[in-house]
């Protein structure tokens, strides 16, 4: 069950208030105002003295309070198109892979937001990459490190990674299983594969806790992004989120790692079907 929190029941209130005093009050109010000042001042027929200098203070708060509603509502309209969707290029990938470590920091200061990644790194498509370069690009090991501390957080405030990855080849599965075996133990992290020797590039989205999402380029060297758009908002946090829903319970998808540990022997079947077809000379088998 939700909790009511001190700032839902502000917010209710604030609703309430402005929905209260709409123009149609104020202007009534303000007409019945004037009109019971004007007879008192030429007939006198409530017998009230001064009663102008009490008309003109019950105005000066009316017209106060239709001040404040209407720069709370004002603000109220700032704030929700702070929250709307924002976009921004990044169209390097050096600056896409320093920027995810920065959204990562912002979301976890956000103590009200979902922790949670969904990583599709749906690179390797469009051909032959470098699976394990002998010199790995700095901005990729920041990335990396950025996703490994999120792995490795235990506790209420945890992150959750899920990561769907691409095996075109025995090379790739061989750094996923390394990258895999040194968050073996690590309990919100599961990791699910797709086996393909080829096809069109996929847009790789990673969504990071609520409100950010990252769709990227498949970079024609590495297993990487070559450049991405950011976008912030809940509404294409939520539509991202649903194809990775689509992909994650995809009958043809292959489990590596679960909750609680490594599938070796499905690795060791996608090791040894690919050591089949190479050795037919086939293709990788599709999941």
């Amino acid at each position: 069950m939700k909790t009511t929190t001190f700032r839902t029941q502000y917010q209710k209130f604030r609703m309430l208030t402005a929905r209260f005093f709409s123009y149609w009050f104020f202007i009534i109010f303000a007409t019945l105002g004037v009109a019971i000042a004007v007879i008192e001042r030429f007939t006198n027929v409530f017998g009230v003295q001064h009663l102008e200098p009490l008309m003109i203070l019950i105005l000066a708060y009316a017209i106060l309070v239709y001040i404040v509603t209407e720069r709370a509502k004002v603000l109220d309209d700032i704030h929700e198109n702070l929250r709307s969707a924002k976009a921004e290029v990044y169209p390097t990938r050096e600056s896409v892979y320093m920027a995810v470590p920065l959204i990562i920091a912002r979301a976890s200061a956000d103590a009200q937001g979902r922790r949670r990644i969904f990583h599709a790194a749906l690179h390797g498509l469009g051909g032959k990459r470098m699976a394990n370069p002998s010199r790995p690009d700095p901005v990729f090991e920041v990335f990396d490190g950025a996703i490994d501390r999120c792995v490795a957080s235990t506790g209420p405030g945890m992150w959750r990674v899920y990561e769907i990855y691409n095996i075109p080849d025995e090379e790739r599965l061989d750094v996923l299983v390394e990258l895999i075996g040194k968050r073996q133990s690590a309990e919100g992290y599961e990791v699910k594969a797709f086996v393909r020797a080829e096809g069109l590039p996929h847009l790789s989205p990673l969504v990071i806790g609520d409100e950010d999402l990252l769709i990227g380029i498949d970079d024609p060297r590495y297993y990487r992004a070559s450049s991405a758009v950011h976008l912030r908002g809940r509404d294409p946090v939520r539509l991202a989120t649903e194809y990775f829903y689509s992909l994650w319970n995809d009958p043809r998808i292959r489990v590596l790692k679960t909750e609680t540990g490594v599938d070796r022997d499905e690795i060791e079947n996608l090791r040894a079907e690919f050591r089949a077809s190479e050795r037919e000379g086939n293709s990788p088998p599709a999941a």
